[in-house]
């Protein structure tokens, strides 16, 4: 008796490969997760905050293990892959060439990760840890160890430890999408388990987890960066910082967005990352031309080297016998960096993968892990200098703002006004990469995992984005502080989800070598 279908021919043909079917339910299921969050922020905000960051003070508290010492095993397995004799798979057929240029490259990987924070958190956070060093630390505001380790700090949470997040979720799927010829769907990195692991429930609580944290990641990124574009209008230009104006900065950045993710990823996103790192590369030239260049570049180099030398003991930093303003201070800061990043691995993994057919797995690891930071240290090194040089009034009022700091500091710099607009520009089209980021990966989800989403579903999911950012900014101050906590929340479960995507490239990687 045969197994198969018999044609008309009077074949037997083989039984069709199970597929998966679960978009409409990932599209439903995060609806609804969107619309509870957003009337619950608005109906009971006081409740849902309490219950919110409570959760992730004892998540933060009870598994801060997991987060510190997760994302440094991801950077130490990246690294192994790289520089083994896996480093030469290329994801694509072994005579596949790049999609993108080298620089448009580099500038969509930039762009779609940790750009935002880089421009939100350049200047706040060496003046913050300058004006308020770690007390445990013995070291006294304002002096130059202080400077030391504020940037060091900076380094360290925007560094590769952040960065190799995405890089675990991307180098999967970028080998199962081009070398596999699968769709890109992150439940199949359970596919070296077999089909039925893939396509049944735990595929699909996989895909839920990755979904729910990527809305929840993306959408406080959103929240925060519409707020500081807000602010930042009405510190420069004198606009009313009102609903009104946050209405109209989410409202032109949405249209934008929309306009670019239906002209395609090779027109609308490539023009739009290959502007943005112009001009973040433009203006970190004007800054080293009109401020102390050779003081800049020395605090460039000084704290790569810092950053490098106390790796080991800086990114395996917990709380274990230490008092409780230190244990605090690590949740607050490192753990939270690093759980936010992996938040935002479920949207920006399966971007930069979209990115990168055609390089090696060397070219992807180093070039998604390596210059991104690089660039970035370069940012928070010149921006950071100046901030760190400012005015003792400046640097109060810039420690006290987190939104304002850059346009404090700046403010009596050379061209500062010149400076600022170019910051804003930069922020404003940063969040507008980051959203196509995360409207790709939404839509394809929600499209069973197809490369090319439709316009309408890209449109959908842009929108439903920008009404949970805006409806929380406009809502109440503790939305944006709840969502956060949601993000580190979502974090955890994702954490579990990165570690099987490690067994399952490196599953995929010893076939391979074996045939």
């Amino acid at each position: 008796m045969s197994n198969g279908v018999t044609t008309t021919a009077g074949k037997v043909a083989k039984p069709q490969e199970p597929e998966l079917r679960q978009g409409k339910m990932l599209f439903m299921s995060t609806m609804s997760f969107i619309v509870l969050v957003v009337l619950s922020g608005i109906m009971f905000p006081d409740t849902l905050y309490n219950v919110g960051i409570g959760t992730m003070s004892y998540l933060t508290e009870t598994f801060g293990y997991v987060y510190m010492a997760g994302s440094f095993a991801f950077v130490m397995i990246m690294f192994f892959f790289a520089f083994s004799k896996y480093g030469d798979i290329r994801l694509g057929p072994d005579d596949a060439e790049p999609e993108f240029s080298t620089f448009s490259w580099i500038g969509m990987l930039f762009s779609a990760g940790m750009g935002t924070v880089m421009l939100y958190w350049g200047v706040a956070e060496p003046v913050y840890h300058y004006m308020n060093p770690l007390s445990t630390t013995g070291i006294a505001a304002q002096t130059p160890e202080a400077a030391e380790f504020a940037m060091k700090q900076s380094f360290i949470h925007q560094g590769v430890q952040a960065w190799s997040a995405f890089a675990v979720v991307g180098l999967v799927l970028g080998y199962l999408m081009y070398r596999k010829k699968q769709s890109g769907l992150i439940s199949n990195i359970l596919l070296p388990w077999g089909k039925d692991k893939a396509y049944g429930k735990w595929g699909k609580i996989v895909n839920l987890i990755c979904v729910f944290g990527a809305i929840a990641g993306i959408s406080t990124s959103l929240g925060q960066t519409g707020l500081s574009l807000s602010v930042s209008s009405a510190y420069l230009f004198d606009t009313p910082d009102t609903n009104i104006t946050k209405f109209l900065v989410v409202g032109v950045i949405t249209g934008i967005t929309i306009l670019c993710t239906t002209t395609g990823l090779e027109k609308g996103i490539k023009i739009l990352s290959d502007y943005n790192a112009y001009l973040l590369f433009g203006l970190i030239i004007l800054v080293g031309i009109l401020g102390p260049t050779t003081k800049m570049l020395n605090v460039y180099f000084d704290t790569i080297g810092n950053y490098v030398n106390g790796f080991f003991s800086d990114g395996l930093m917990l709380p274990t016998f230490a008092p409780e303003e230190e244990t605090s201070w690590i949740s607050g800061w490192p753990i939270y960096y690093y759980a936010w990043a992996i938040a935002w691995a479920p949207f920006v993994g399966p971007f930069i993968a979209r990115v990168s057919k055609g390089r090696t797995v060397r070219e992807f690891i180093l070039g998604s892990m390596i210059l991104p930071c690089l660039g970035i240290f370069l940012w928070v090194a010149f921006f950071g200098t100046i901030g760190l040089e400012s005015s003792s009034e400046a640097l109060e009022a810039a420690a006290a703002s987190s939104k304002a700091a850059t346009f404090i500091v700046l403010e009596g710099f050379p061209l500062g006004t010149v400076v600022s607009v170019g910051v804003v520009l930069a922020l404003f089209t940063c969040f507008i990469t980051s959203l196509n980021s995360s409207t790709y990966t939404l839509s394809s989800m929600s499209s069973d995992g197809a490369p090319n989403p439709s316009n309408k579903m890209k449109t959908v999911w842009t929108i439903a984005q920008a009404a949970m950012a805006l409806t929380l900014m406009l809502g109440s101050k503790t939305g944006i502080e709840l969502l956060q906590s949601i993000s580190l929340i979502f974090a955890l479960p994702l954490m579990f989800v990165l570690f099987v995507c490690i067994i399952s490239t490196f599953k995929m990687f010893r076939a391979e070598f074996k045939k």
